[in-house]
């Protein structure tokens, strides 16, 4: 009976983010990873690149708009 509950509950999510894969040079995953491992303030490989992509977007985004 209880897994019939379940069943049949529906899990609410306030949103859904999609994800992509990305390819990068093994050179480079392995000084990402040794970062990591250094550091240890990321949880994941995923965690810092996406980290870094957010500091690449905003340094690039406050250039842009010093160019204006």
């Amino acid at each position: 009976m209880a897994s019939e509950i379940k069943a049949g509950r529906k899990r609410k999510r306030s949103s859904r983010v999609e994800f992509s894969a990305v390819s990068v040079p093994l050179p480079l995953l392995k000084e990402i990873d040794a970062l990591i491992e250094e550091v240890g303030y990321w949880p994941s490989r995923s965690a810092f690149v996406r980290e870094a992509c957010i500091e690449k977007i905003e340094r690039e985004r406050a250039r842009l708009e010093k160019m204006k």
